[in-house]
């Protein structure tokens, strides 16, 4: 068997995993908890994109970046991905931030507001998509004074709310359960939720729907793929897990 079947079968393997994820029906789990089936699914389909993070920057090579489970899962839906509106900052986001620690004086603050007040007319549970109000980070660091106000925007990028989301610690990245994951849109986008505790103007909802997860984890595969054709890595020298060895000894016995 050559490196290109493994890889082929390999990849094959991940593609149905996925796939079989993304056709779990409430029915096959608990009556208690299938109004979250959105969520499982999305968890399930991270951690085959975190996987492949780890297969792309193991730790022989990336012993650092390795050890470092965002920095590495960010860096890799940035390069994999191909997700074009990953690198753009979250303005309701940021502006939430910086509204809760009192950073209200200057211009990045100002600027921010302004953008957010064209929006402030919408109706309840609206729809805003993020490429219609976020901003790349180089537009917003000609606004930050302070180091700590461009560590903010770095943080509200994109990339970084992806993870934050991924692992619910960020506090306006909580999922909304509910009608939000019963009506799921195709691409990331806000809704409006109530009035924000922290400022006049209505707080934005992010939500990263399940096709949005799909859709990078494709995207990542094909390209992680073409890596390992590329430099011609049998993917199964990288894995260090038994039950993915065990698995393609099955297949072999199978075949």
């Amino acid at each position: 068997m050559t490196t290109l079947y493994d890889i082929a079968r390999f990849c094959d393997t991940f593609e149905e995993q996925v796939s079989a994820i993304d056709h779990l029906e409430p029915e096959s789990v608990p009556d208690k908890v299938s109004s979250h089936i959105q969520l499982y699914k999305k968890s399930l389909v991270m951690s085959a994109i975190d996987t492949l993070a780890g297969l792309r920057f193991v730790k022989q090579d990336y012993p650092e970046l390795n050890k470092q489970n965002k920095k590495r899962f960010v860096r890799f839906i940035a390069e994999f991905s191909e997700w074009k509106n990953g690198p753009l900052i979250s303005v309701p986001y940021l502006f939430e931030q910086l509204s809760r620690r009192n950073l209200k004086q200057g211009e990045l603050y100002e600027t921010l507001c302004d953008r957010l007040l064209k929006y402030e007319g919408n109706d309840e549970g609206s729809i805003l998509h993020i490429e219609d109000v976020d901003v790349m980070a180089v537009e917003l660091f000609e606004l930050a004074k302070t180091e700590y106000e461009e560590q903010l925007i770095l943080k509200s990028q994109h990339f970084s709310l992806f993870y934050e989301y991924r692992n619910s610690k960020a506090n306006n990245l909580t999922e909304s359960g509910g009608v939000m994951e019963a009506f799921q849109y195709a691409q990331p986008n806000y809704y409006s939720n109530q009035q924000s505790d922290y400022h006049d103007l209505i707080q934005w909802q992010l939500s990263y729907p399940l096709a949005h997860f799909n859709a990078l984890f494709n995207h990542s595969l094909k390209n992680m793929r073409q890596y390992f054709v590329k430099t011609n890595i049998n993917p199964y020298s990288l894995v260090s897990d038994n039950r993915l060895t065990v698995a393609k000894d099955q297949e072999a016995v199978r075949e």
